[in-house]
């Protein structure tokens, strides 16, 4: 492993989005579990030394997270609910998590176009369809995060036609480190609500088994043990605020730097905002399939004319990339 590897796992977005939720979450079962679920080895040890043993395996804990974030995140997104959808029970309940999704769309929709509304009350309700929902109402997914994060995901595709998960990687390459610094911090406050929501959730099924298991108690205490969910599910409504605002850094990153990809791609630039649309849906041609369109309308190059490709016809050589492609062209 490189140093720059190992700099890169202690990096601030790492100990902040996932150390620190798999620490905390396992401190919490450390003081709640009973002393049958608590490894035996712990005990061995002064506190300080448990602490550090809790710590190196947050520190296990913290990379196994940060390896299938991505999973974790469309998990909460609702994808494993529409993907088998088919499914008899998790069709049902597909229909019924996106049938609120799109009453709660249907009402803001209602408000925007109210014209008999105030226009704080449209503004507010089309403010949160743009941050809260895809612009679609067929593009829905079954949870509020799902659509916050669809929602930003195809802003590009919305507003400027360019795929915006194909062209992000080379929007990103193209940022300062102050523009990137935005969008890091961001996702950190985004992957700290996450995480700490799933640590919340491990923490609550150890308990569950641990009560069932080991040291079963009086149904009295039986509601305590809600009490791990209901904190999860408190943090998973807390994460889709800093989602939004994540995907508002990602939105103005697109906005401000889409006309450089034209540039460094050697695309020509757009004349219009529908010339646009219509070179962006050629682009993403390019770039999800790797299918060049070599035609003169894309490109930067201008065509030869005819005179030139006449006197090339006749043996003369043409070097200079003024004399090939023209006057005003660049090398």
């Amino acid at each position: 492993m490189a140093l720059t590897d190992i700099t890169a796992v202690f990096s601030r977005s790492f100990v902040v989005g996932f150390f620190l939720p798999a620490f905390v979450s396992l401190f919490l079962l450390w003081l709640t579990a009973s002393s049958q679920l608590v490894p035996n080895v712990l005990e061995r040890h002064s506190e300080s030394g448990q602490l550090l043993i809790l710590g190196g395996v947050a520190l296990v804990g913290g990379l196994a997270l940060s390896g299938i974030s991505y999973q974790i995140t469309r998990l909460f997104e609702g994808y494993p609910l529409e993907r088998r959808s088919h499914w008899p029970v998790v069709g049902r309940v597909y229909e019924a998590a996106v049938g609120l999704q799109g009453r709660r769309y249907d009402r803001l929709l209602a408000i925007r176009e109210d014209e008999s509304k105030t226009d704080k009350e449209v503004q507010k309700a089309a403010l949160t369809l743009d941050r809260f929902f895809p612009k679609n109402r067929e593009a829905l997914l079954p949870t509020r995060l799902g659509n916050a994060i669809r929602a930003f995901e195809r802003h590009s595709n919305a507003r400027w036609g360019l795929d915006g998960i194909t062209i992000w990687p080379r929007i990103e390459a193209l940022l300062s480190a102050d523009d990137r610094e935005l969008v890091v911090n961001s996702a950190i406050n985004f992957n700290v609500f996450l995480n700490a929501c799933v640590g919340a959730l491990v923490v609550g099924a150890c308990l569950v088994y641990d009560e069932a298991v080991n040291a079963p108690q009086p149904a009295s205490f039986w509601p305590l043990y809600a009490i791990p969910f209901v904190l999860g599910y408190t943090l998973y409504r807390a994460a889709i605020n800093p989602a939004t605002e994540w995907g508002d850094s990602i939105r103005a990153s697109i906005d401000l730097h889409r006309l450089e990809i034209y540039e460094k791609l050697g695309i020509r630039s757009p004349t219009s905002f529908s010339d646009e649309r219509d070179l962006a849906q050629r682009v993403n041609q390019v770039l999800l399939y790797g299918r060049p369109l070599l035609s003169d309308d894309l490109w930067r190059a201008e065509k030869v004319n005819d005179e030139k490709s006449g006197a090339t016809a006749k043996g003369k050589c043409l070097d200079s990339p003024q004399e090939v492609f023209g006057e005003g062209s660049e090398t």
